[in-house]
């Protein structure tokens, strides 16, 4: 009997040995949520999200300050139910300190009551909506790497009142759901201020699979310029609709949809001549940051990357959340470690050239305390091309009418 207990005190004793120096050789994790739209509507959104996480960490050789990044992606669906549960999921039960996503106005939205509950430090490279703003005004942990609504129609509303003069008039057709109504003022105001007359504001339902109607309200109040404040599938259908009905408004604008691939493949010709803003644009001159330059190189030695990993031209969130995530990991390895609150304050200090511009977090009008990447350029599309046509130092074309 004292044989068996000293055979299992031994066998105790080497197996906490062995734990023991597994724990000390296993390497230290960083964990990091990503719940991102990976399938359903704005599974276009979600894929670029994901991409540009991937190329981050790959910048990084898969570890920052010792750590292994280990990124744990989350399929939302592109859904409120799909997102809460994702959310809830990833920090209180996987406690993860770094959020990064999603991306969708709406979906974000879904987010706030969630995380909420379990602060981590979180990176939002999208949703434009002002009410977003509005909801982490003050928030210390939110880092915001995306425009807001009101910088879309800023840019558009001066470029096109550049082109075609002051006094014309503009029609808006807007969605039903946050991502419209949270745009439709801040749409009127720039446009107003630019000099336009404001002749008509449309409401469309989400998902609506007939927008003819609509569209002919518009026709009798005979704009020059429509703007179109919806999201990826309503812009499919609207643009379609508008091309069969042989509109004529010659100036069409969208938001983020006419620059992605998903909407341009489903319009086909009826996209040709709609304008849009964006953060970046293909072949954009953006020179490397010099104490970062192989996590931030020039503009086109990242394309020349991301094209050869994805045999793909890259679009403007694969970019944004590539630069949002790079941010985030320099960061955590300017602080040493996971500790989010040193992380927090590495990201406001950080100042760094990356491809969007300027990598420096400023406190917003609204209240937001931690907002990168404000500025915008617009583009038009010729065929598959896009025509950057404000500010005028990113200006290589000029704006031209549709012709129908």
């Amino acid at each position: 009997m004292q044989i068996i207990r000293y055979v299992v005190a031994a066998a105790v004793g080497l197996a906490t040995l062995a734990a023991g120096s597994a724990l000390a050789q296993a390497p230290k994790v960083i964990r990091i949520g990503a719940p991102l739209e990976l399938s359903g509507k704005f599974v276009a959104y979600g894929a670029q999200g994901q991409r540009g996480i991937e190329m981050a960490v790959e910048a990084f050789g898969g570890s920052v300050a010792g750590y292994k990044l280990d990124v744990l992606f989350r399929d939302i669906q592109s859904t409120n139910q799909g997102t809460v549960s994702a959310m809830t999921d990833l920090l209180e039960k996987e406690k993860v300190d770094f959020v990064i996503g999603p991306i969708t106005s709406g979906l974000v939205a879904a987010a706030v009551p969630a995380w909420r509950q379990q602060k981590a430090l979180w990176i939002v490279p999208g949703s434009s909506a002002p009410s977003f703003e509005e909801a982490i005004a003050k928030e210390p942990l939110v880092f915001h790497t995306y425009p807001w609504a009101y910088h879309y129609h800023d840019g558009t509303a001066k470029a096109i009142a550049g082109a075609i003069g002051k006094g014309k008039r503009v029609a808006i057709v807007y969605s039903d759901g946050s991502y419209g109504r949270s745009q439709i003022q801040p749409a009127k105001d720039h446009y107003t201020e630019a000099g336009f007359e404001v002749v008509a504001t449309e409401l469309v339902r989400e998902n609506a699979t007939d927008m003819n109607p609509v569209l002919q309200k518009i026709r009798l109040a005979k704009p020059d310029v429509l703007v179109g404040i919806v999201q990826t599938t309503d812009g499919i259908v609207l643009a379609k609709q508008i091309h069969v009905g042989k509109l004529g408004i010659p100036y069409l604008v969208g938001t983020a949809y006419p620059q992605l691939q998903t909407w341009s493949e489903a319009v086909g010709e009826a996209g040709n001549g709609w304008i849009g803003a964006t953060t970046y644009l293909p072949g954009m001159n953006a020179p490397a940051d010099k104490k970062h330059p192989k996590i931030f190189p020039s503009m086109k030695d990242w394309e020349a990357a991301f094209t050869k990993k994805y045999n793909r031209e890259p679009e403007f969130l694969d970019v944004t959340v590539y630069t949002s995530a790079a941010m985030l990991f320099l960061a955590i390895e300017r602080a040493g470690g996971p500790d989010k609150e040193k992380v927090a304050k590495e990201l406001r200090n950080l100042g760094v050239d990356t491809m969007l511009g300027d990598g420096k977090f400023i406190p917003t009008k609204g209240g937001a305390l931690n907002q990168a990447f404000n500025e915008m350029v617009v583009y038009q599309r010729e065929g598959d091309k896009f025509v950057t046509v404000f500010p005028k130092q990113f200006a290589n074309g000029q704006l031209r009418p549709i012709k129908y």
